[in-house]
């Protein structure tokens, strides 16, 4: 356990503590630690006068919203696909096959298929705002129908029968029998699908307008360009990436207690 919280913890902990610390060099050599909010002060500046600027509360706003959609869209498929997935045969083994197939292909082929397919009218990969979440959603959907299928098991088939014995319809039958029970592996396949759309950026990359970033968008344009601010800057954006995946695992969770 404490081999594995270092793995986990070390290398956050240390981003964090970095997008603080300033590294100076002293003139006799070595370097030392100097306490700054700098990078974050700098993340609200554009020094440069470029276009392309986008403020992080900004680019968090993007990164919320298109995980909210990545949330709605992925539950509903994963809960479609979930029922269907509970018939045998040879036709619904291949389709579970198909649901994997994002897990095994790289999202920045999946960004880029999108970016080829979706290449003009009616829907144009530039301007069309849902592609960003529908991507993310395929990401998501292994994960969402992996986490609602053995609700969906554990219900026994009786039940529905003597509801509607009982004189239930079948969509008072859903509500009364199907969705008590598999309300917690929703909220769960929820936080699945928020936190991987929050950090997702394969498919972001090819798909995110220049003045709409996601987080992770941003993050990698300032580490693409050279200098000790800007790799400070990209920490900074990287912290609050963070923050807003904590908060948002943590809304779910509180949501999901009561």
């Amino acid at each position: 356990m404490a081999f594995l919280s270092a793995l986990l913890l070390g290398p956050l902990l240390a981003l964090v503590l970095r997008a603080f610390v300033r590294l100076e060099s002293l003139p006799g050599g070595g370097v030392q630690l100097q306490p700054t909010l700098a990078y974050f002060q700098e993340l609200f500046i554009n020094r440069r006068g470029s276009l392309f600027y986008v403020p992080p509360a900004q680019a968090g706003l993007n990164s919320l919203g298109y995980a909210l959609a990545t949330v709605a869209i992925s539950l509903g498929l994963g809960l479609m696909a979930a029922y269907a997935l509970r018939r045998r045969g040879r036709l619904n083994r291949a389709f579970n096959l198909l649901l994997m197939l994002p897990l095994g292909a790289s999202a920045v082929t999946l960004g880029l298929g999108f970016l080829a397919a979706f290449n003009g009218t009616p829907l144009d990969a530039r301007s069309f705002y849902l592609l960003i979440p529908i991507a993310h959603s395929l990401v998501a959907l292994p994960l969402v129908v992996r986490t609602l299928s053995p609700a969906l098991a554990s219900i026994p088939p009786n039940l529905r029968l003597a509801a509607a014995t009982l004189g239930a319809s079948p969509r008072r039958a859903w509500l009364e029998i199907d969705w008590p029970v598999i309300l917690r592996a929703a909220l769960i396949g929820a936080v699945f699908a928020f936190t991987i759309s929050l950090g997702e950026f394969g498919a972001s990359s090819f798909l995110a307008r220049s003045e709409s970033p996601t987080l992770p968008v941003a993050i990698f344009r300032y580490l693409s360009q050279p200098g000790e601010l800007n790799y400070g800057q990209a920490l900074a954006m990287s912290t609050l990436l963070m923050l807003v995946c904590a908060a948002g695992i943590f809304g779910i969770d509180k949501l999901e207690k009561g």
